[in-house]
């Protein structure tokens, strides 16, 4: 009886033992299937750093606008009030040191400002003197003109030309005016272009209903030198303006600006052929010879062009009779009335 007891309890020690090395031989084995996912995830990491790497090589860089100075500076004004605010979030001196770094420029600036405010031959003085007699040239001119005089077009403006001429400064409305205000409708570019203000020009001639249109170049423009030059490496805005002048290369400046004036008139006869056809546009073509350089006087204003135009002996004629209206089919036309 004794003998199977021992029996029964060593196979109980046996099935126990067998048990055991079953779960330890399990374990292994749970590890070594579970191992496979880590190194599935090692492996599949680079691949992932890899693959985002190469769509970041891919991504196109983003080219920034042409910068705007005052939004700039409105900008970088901004900059501390917003350091300053994250400053105690941080709870570092040192952060807070750096951050107030950018100041001291500032400073300095503001000293060096203060410094030319004594320095009348600086860019500070120049300014200050020309507000100063700017202000005193409209104290006169309101004293010279009553009331009266800004009645007349205090709501409504009514002028006679639409005319574009160059900003160079030397080109003035006085030079061919006597009084421009509600009689010229000026547009001023380099070059003295309808391309670079073509909606301004149409108001004018389409809205105003002005019944001459003219363009006035000038002696030695320097928007026509440059395009008859090299002018890639001016900036952007500028080149813009510039590929608009059709002239050739090297051309004498006086001569290009003369072919200049005489394009412009041609593309504004396209634009409105209409009107200078039915006799209510005239469009001129001139020049501005502040230096004498075609032998009529300093300062003269020579009509170079009359509705397309260009002999001038022709030219001569037309304008000592007085027909400015499509002249190049010899028929005139009064100017609208009200003007």
């Amino acid at each position: 009886m004794k003998y199977p007891a021992m029996v029964n309890t060593l196979l109980a020690a046996l099935l126990s033992l067998a048990a055991t090395t079953a779960i330890a031989s399990d374990a292994p084995a749970a590890v070594h299937k579970a191992a496979p996912a880590p190194a599935s995830a090692a492996n599949h990491g680079p691949a992932a750093i890899k693959e985002d790497t190469t769509h970041a090589s891919k991504t196109p860089e983003t080219l920034q606008p042409s910068i705007h100075p005052l939004r700039k500076q409105v900008a970088h004004a901004a900059a501390p009030v917003r350091t300053s605010s994250h400053a105690p979030a941080h709870g570092s001196n040192k952060t807070a040191s750096h951050k107030t770094r950018p100041h001291k420029p500032a400073a300095v600036h503001r000293s060096h400002a203060a410094h030319d405010d004594h320095d009348h031959g600086g860019e500070v003085g120049k300014v200050q003197n020309l507000v100063k007699a700017m202000l005193a040239a409209n104290s006169n001119y309101m004293k010279r003109n009553n009331s009266a005089y800004f009645d007349k077009f205090a709501s409504k403006q009514t002028p006679r030309a639409m005319v574009v001429t160059c900003a160079d400064s030397r080109v003035q409305s006085n030079a061919f005016h006597g009084d421009a205000v509600n009689d010229l409708f000026m547009v001023r570019n380099i070059g003295n272009q309808l391309a670079t203000s073509e909606g301004s020009v149409e108001y004018g001639v389409r809205h105003l209903n002005t019944p001459l249109l003219m363009f006035v170049g000038h002696a030695v423009c320097g928007a026509v030198a440059a395009a008859s030059g090299d002018f890639s490496k001016l900036e952007r805005p500028i080149q813009k303006e510039l590929l608009t002048i059709n002239i050739p290369k090297g051309i004498n400046v006086n001569e290009g600006a003369l072919m200049n004036v005489n394009n412009q008139v041609d593309a504004a006869m396209l634009k409105f052929g209409g009107e200078v056809e039915s006799g209510k546009l005239a469009v001129i073509g001139a020049f501005y010879d502040f230096r004498n350089d075609f032998k009529q006087g300093k300062g003269k204003l020579i009509i170079t062009n009359i509705n397309g135009e260009t002999d001038p002996a022709k030219l001569a004629a037309l304008t000592k009779a007085g027909n400015f209206f499509n002249a190049a089919t010899g028929m005139s036309a009064a100017p609208a009335a009200g003007h």
